[in-house]
């Protein structure tokens, strides 16, 4: 009964968005065609520039020559074979009995190497050559050398769904014409082709036209509340790498409006590269990608899409392991909930070569960007003093297919047990970028920090990890990882950034990335399926590639009073059980009716996907799980942190507490109190001037919690000293940061 509910509510808010769908092929009946490869064309050898109105109806091609399309030379599959020649313009008119009865047309155009389309003078479709909008003249070439026709080899011809705004403002009913001009790579190519199909989607019973090829599908016009990806690759099979050229698009008509993948786009409309994105997930069918957006020279382009900052790099996540499509979406939530940036990520749907590929998720690529992870930039030339400090990204992970040139390697010469050489993977500046004195730097920096923490005085305030780290970002981070119990945690797509010194110099925990094995979704791994159990110690010999920095972090007691005061401030808020499980219950109502389509697309519920731990037979038994799991693990993670837990206690041995430390503004102090009497505060510089001095007024004997807002204090080091009487109840010190 759990989503019954939530479906009542989102069919009443489909049924209120129904009919202010645009209206686009929603009523199509049927297709049919209006122009066959092997018609009667007119058509021009682009020797010189044809006149200026050639692709207009009105134009007088009687001097042109006639011949069945396609037309062209070299590969055996023209009709019409012509010599050889960098361009040829052609022409065909084909009679609309009613243009209101087309809800739909779709371009197919078997090509090579590169051609623009017209519809009554207005361009159409556009593949390999120039600009959109912007004719090429008679001796200009195609921008890739690569394409080649496919029907001749078993293929089928490159697919182009006609703006249907273009359709209600063009076509006529009557006479129309398709012009096409279609470029040769080169003036010595062996090889031109331009096999062409017009069909349309008619909307009423009649047959008025000639039937659809035997090897067009008829596309499904599905309606979705969800915005929509459209990825055309033009018969090419997407590889893991390197990326191939596509036509992409995003459709997203806003709220109380329906979308159509066979409608214009709207953030987007135009060419991508892409190829497969993940390790272990691209043996499942469902795959996810990494698509960059290009103009049509090839260079990358930043577009804001579905509301999100513009930039040329995005992921789609597939949520092919995770059943519920949710955790990975909850963890960047929450991640982006404490404070620093996370990647942002929007739910959407893919069409891949007109075929429906189940609900994706849209996610920002780790970058620096002023947007995104906002670092300093690093020239090639900023290679000494404060330039050459920052800003840097780097991940842990793993290192297959890298050369030695894409990472480098930590070699602690301090002896810890649990201390291991980690490969540190080049994110920004990438490897083909970074000069060998940034490579330097940031190798030292890394290296030093872990000889100090690996050292027997790490927790020294001044000459410890604090010096290299920020340790409320590693608190943070660990938070995440351990909320989740995440089975990559602390080796796998662990990513790090470091800032200039002058903007604090220090080495920073995260962006989060890559949460699809977690909250309890492995069977391989009994600590990370338990709800029970810390992850950080797991860093020994049989623990491959863990890093063992949080283990040593939780050595120190300062560490782990703010780790243990930061969760129990979260939980208040945004960690609350309440907050989490009320997000959950948003995707589910979000999704709505996705849910069951992508399942019809994949039908993979009640069936074992690798890795799943807990396999329902519905749905809803994968949210119930979840659900579950995350309760029992923050009731577990609430009793280590509480008052009476041996980490507690073991953390706050002292009868005065000072986090966090260092601070910015304000800072939390903990203390205990025999008695109501008045507690005294003074507060030292380290050249033994009194800065403060202030009156705490308990209104009970006990432990004090107390918050001090000491932004008039200047950035440096401080003691705290407090007394109630004569008695002096502890001394701290601290340090206010930049």
């Amino acid at each position: 009964m759990i989503n019954n509910f939530l479906k009542i509510l989102f069919i009443v808010a489909v049924l209120t968005l129904k009919y202010s769908v645009c209206n686009f092929a929603q009523e199509i009946d049927h297709w049919e065609t209006l122009v066959m490869s092997n018609d009667i064309w007119k058509y021009f050898i682009g020797n010189v520039e044809p006149p200026s109105n050639w692709a207009a109806t009105e134009f007088d091609d009687s001097s042109w020559l006639n011949g069945k399309g396609g037309i062209g030379y070299g590969d055996g599959d023209d009709s019409t074979v012509i010599s050889p020649a960098g361009s040829v313009y052609m022409r065909i008119k084909f009679n609309v009995y009613d243009a209101d009865a087309v809800g739909a047309a779709i371009l197919f155009v078997d090509f090579d190497d590169g051609f623009v389309a017209y519809l009554n003078d207005h361009e159409i479709a556009r593949e390999n050559i120039g600009t959109p909008g912007v004719r090429p003249s008679h001796d200009e070439y195609a921008i890739l050398t690569s394409y080649e026709a496919q029907m001749l080899s078993g293929g089928l011809p490159a697919r182009f769904v006609i703006n249907y705004d273009t359709l209600l403002k063009y076509l006529r009913t009557g006479e129309n014409v398709l012009a096409l001009q279609v470029h040769n790579c080169n003036s010595t190519s062996s090889d031109l082709s331009s096999t062409t199909f017009l069909i349309f989607g008619i909307k009423s019973e009649e047959r008025l036209y000639r039937p659809a090829p035997s090897w067009f599908i008829e596309p499904k016009n599905d309606l979705t509340h969800l915005p929509i990806i459209v990825i055309d690759t033009k018969n090419q099979e997407i590889p893991d790498e390197p990326k191939i050229i596509v036509n992409l698009k995003v459709i997203n008509n806003g709220p109380g409006t329906m979308n159509s993948w066979l409608q214009p786009g709207t953030d987007f409309d135009g060419q991508a590269s892409i190829e497969i994105h993940g390790q272990s997930t691209q043996m499942f069918p469902k795959k996810s990608y990494s698509i960059e957006l290009k103009d049509y020279q090839g260079n990358d382009i930043s577009v804001p899409l579905l509301g999100m900052p513009a930039e040329e790099d995005w992921i789609l996540h597939a949520h092919y392991t995770d059943k519920t499509m949710i955790r990975y979406a909850l963890t960047l939530h929450l991640g982006s909930k404490m404070g620093s940036w996370q990647p942002r990520f929007r739910y959407c749907v893919v069409y891949l070569n007109g075929e429906y590929n189940g609900v994706y998720l849209l996610i920002e690529k780790i970058k620096r960007d002023k947007e995104r992870l906002d670092i300093s930039r690093l020239r090639r030339e900023d290679v000494a003093g404060d330039e050459v400090t920052g800003g840097y990204i780097l991940k842990v992970d793993k290192i297959g297919g890298l050369t030695s040139n894409d990472y480098f390697v930590s070699y602690p010469y301090i002896i810890y047990p649990n201390s291991r050489n980690y490969k540190f993977t080049y994110v920004y500046p990438k490897s083909d970028s970074i000069v060998y004195e940034q490579r330097e730097y940031i190798k030292k920096y890394i290296t030093d920090f872990q000889n100090v923490l690996n050292d027997k005085d790490f927790k020294d305030p001044f000459t410890g990890y604090k010096k290299y780290i920020d340790p409320s970002s590693f608190i943070d981070f660990q938070i995440i990882q351990e909320l989740t119990n995440n089975v990559d945690g602390y080796r796998f797509s662990t990513f790090f950034y470091k800032k200039k010194d002058t903007q604090g110099g220090k080495l920073y925990a995260g962006p989060l990335w890559d949460f699809d094995l977690c909250y309890g979704n492995v069977n391989y791994s009994d600590y990370n399926l338990s709800t029970s159990g810390w992850l950080y110690p797991h860093c020994g010999p049989t623990d491959a590639y863990t890093m063992h920095w949080w283990k040593r972090l939780m050595e120190d007691p300062d560490y782990v009073r703010n780790f243990i005061m930061r969760w129990n401030e979260l939980r208040k808020t945004y960690f609350s059980t309440e907050n989490i499980m009320q997000f959950i219950d948003s995707i589910v109502l979000y999704l709505g009716p996705e849910i069951d389509r992508n399942y019809q697309k994949w039908p993979i519920l009640g069936k074992y996907v690798w890795p799943n731990y807990f396999i329902g037979k519905t749905y809803e038994e994968e949210i119930n799980y979840l659900k579950q799991w995350i309760n029992d693990r923050l009731t577990w993670m609430d009793a280590q942190t509480g008052l009476n837990s041996s980490l507690y206690n073991d953390a706050f041995d002292s009868e005065f507490i000072a986090y966090p430390n260092p601070f910015d503004e304000k800072i939390k102090l903990i203390f205990s109190t025999r008695s109501t009497l008045p507690v005294s505060m003074e507060i030292y510089d380290f050249m033994g001037r009194m800065c403060l001095n202030d009156k705490i007024i308990p209104e009970y004997s006990g432990i004090q919690q107390i918050e001090k807002d000491f932004s008039e204090l200047n950035n440096g080091v401080y003691i705290i000293i407090l007394k109630q009487s004569n008695r002096i109840i502890g001394k701290r010190i601290v340090i206010k940061r930049l």
